[in-house]
């Protein structure tokens, strides 16, 4: 996990990076079918979901996540519980804000939008967290494990 603010930035791009990425590969493919048509569009509109999800989870989810997941577990259990909890949290927070803003870019009207939200939505979080559980989260720590172990040629040379 990250230990300092640069770390952390890190690991938030890369987290994000790769879970919008994938979500939004996994919702364009569900609703447009699988096709290089379905691709172009899908990364077409990367850049922009990517951004939305970093202002997102940057100025609300994450603090929000954090305060619940502080509820969920105690000082004392174990710092996988506490992973598991902010990873619940944030996925929880991030799925339910994305289903909305996925729905308001596609141009649900006002009077579909509960029942889209209530079908969209649970898919979206089963997805979301399995994900990141198996895929994003590794990712992220490797990426983290990589940029501490790196070390530019200028500081090696001036280390020898």
């Amino acid at each position: 996990m990250p230990r300092t603010k640069r770390e952390g930035i890190f690991y938030g791009v890369i987290m994000a990076f790769t879970m919008s990425i994938f979500m939004n590969l996994f919702n364009t493919f569900s609703h447009a079918g699988i096709s290089i048509e379905s691709l172009k569009k899908a990364l077409l509109l990367q850049p922009v979901i990517f951004a939305i999800v970093m202002i997102v989870e940057g100025v609300a989810i994450s603090k929000i996540a954090q305060k619940a997941a502080k509820r969920l577990v105690h000082e004392k259990d174990s710092p996988k519980s506490h992973a598991l909890a902010r990873s619940l949290c944030m996925v929880t927070g991030m799925s339910i804000t994305m289903s909305l803003i996925g729905l308001a870019m596609t141009g649900t009207q006002l009077f579909d939008f509960p029942v889209r939200f209530a079908s969209s939505w649970p898919v979206n979080f089963c997805v979301a967290f399995w994900w990141q559980f198996l895929a994003a989260g590794p990712i992220a720590r490797a990426s983290l494990k990589m940029l501490r172990t790196y070390k530019p040629e200028r500081v090696m040379l001036e280390s020898e």
